[in-house]
């Protein structure tokens, strides 16, 4: 064979290779540039200045344990929780049946239970976050522990279970804290259990916040996307972390789900209250009110309501007592009026605060607004509300 005839049978060898170097070259440029411009999706959130809903479950593999809707402000920096009880009862679309929240609940398939849920509040959901029992044990942890308060000691027993807890401020390691999150004891009310979860869902959250620099770390995030099943990206989560980072939980609004619980073919059912308005009514409150520099609640924390019946209609004035609190006011007294013949719902400014008293009444549309302020009053009441033949059980009829 001649040079000529093996130096022409290399230079298709050597094309080909030259070929195929070119295309992994092309290759490593589109996945470096996919990478480096992959758009930042809760950093894009934020720049909307709206506020940015998160879904919060944390499951027992099957069933939630805590769901919690978390929504921040990217520029106030207020944020609020809102608490989703399992039991809470509906018209699910995706079954076309009532039924448990948590009977669309599904670990590996959410879809159901975040558009259940996002019927519920009334607003979009923008993100999840979703952990087992062990994987949040694990993030605990991680954390170092959370430190939460604990009102009353806790020696019971559940399903030959013993759950023990010393009153005050704790610190929880993982094992303790989701221990803390799986006791179910008999007789809990829907409202304890709620408190408990936010008190739960606000060290958690703390500890997230004081951990921020080492938890995004190159060396220890890693191991906090393993945790953590989300429909957020890694940049997405740790944008999140920095968020929180610059928050303050224990300042948060908190908030549930009120309601009345019935039989529902012989399992208990949450059932909020006015066909679920009163919720939708509640989120859409919460959201426009973090968006304002000073934080919901603060203003209402501090008006303390008394509500009277002054109607026949029994319990009247304890299921309006649920809207006030729902909205932040302090609810300091329950009774019923002097008189069961109040034709006309009445707001009654007793400490000499008007717009105190007029926000009371813009709650149940009431334009009834008088002064009554004695010399020898009771200062532990601000407004006093007497319920009237024209209220509806939510408004004043016109």
């Amino acid at each position: 064979m001649t040079a000529g005839a093996r130096e022409g049978r290399r230079r298709p060898e050597n094309t080909a290779w030259f070929l195929a170097l070119i295309a992994i070259l092309v290759a490593a440029f589109v996945v470096w540039a996919i990478l480096s411009l992959r758009i930042d999706l809760f950093t894009e959130a934020m720049k909307r200045e709206e506020p940015i809903a998160v879904l919060w479950v944390v499951d027992d593999g099957d069933s939630p344990l805590l769901t919690e809707v978390l929504f921040l402000h990217p520029s106030t920096r207020n944020g609020a929780l809102v608490s989703i009880p399992a039991e809470t009862g509906m018209l699910l679309s995706a079954v076309d049946r009532v039924d448990r929240l948590e009977s669309v609940y599904d670990p590996k398939d959410r879809t159901m239970y975040r558009e259940a849920v996002e019927k519920l509040l009334g607003t979009p959901v923008d993100f999840e976050i979703r952990l087992s029992a062990d994987l949040f044990e694990k993030l605990v942890d991680h954390l170092g522990g959370i430190d939460l308060f604990i009102p009353n000691a806790v020696d019971d027993r559940v399903d030959g279970v013993r759950y023990l807890f010393p009153p005050g401020g704790v610190r929880l390691d993982g094992a303790k804290a989701r221990s803390y999150l799986e006791y179910r004891p008999e007789g809990e009310i829907v409202v304890e259990r709620t408190d408990r979860e936010h008190r739960l869902m606000q060290a958690v959250l703390k500890g997230l916040q004081e951990n921020h620099a080492r938890l995004t770390s190159e060396a220890v995030f890693p191991f906090i996307t393993d945790l953590v099943d989300s429909d957020m990206d890694d940049q997405s989560l740790s944008s999140f972390l920095t968020a929180i980072s610059g928050m303050d939980p224990d300042r948060f609004v908190l908030q549930g789900i009120l309601g009345n619980r019935r039989d529902l073919d012989g399992t208990a059912v949450l059932f909020p209250y006015y066909d679920g308005n009163l919720v939708r009514e509640t989120v859409q409150r919460v959201r426009d009110s973090i968006r304002r520099s000073r934080e919901l609640g603060e203003d209402g924390l501090t008006v303390r309501v008394e509500v009277l019946n002054g109607t026949d209609v029994t319990g009247l004035a304890s299921r309006t007592a649920q809207i006030f609190r729902s909205y932040g006011f302090r609810v300091v007294g329950i009774s019923n009026a002097d008189s069961d013949s109040y034709e006309r719902t009445v707001v009654l400014d007793r400490s000499g605060n008007p717009e105190a008293s007029r926000r009371v009444a813009e709650l149940i549309r009431c334009e009834q607004v008088h002064a009554q302020i004695e010399e020898n009053r009771d200062e532990t009441v601000d407004v006093t509300v007497i319920l009237g033949k024209d209220f509806d059980g939510r408004y004043v009829k016109e």
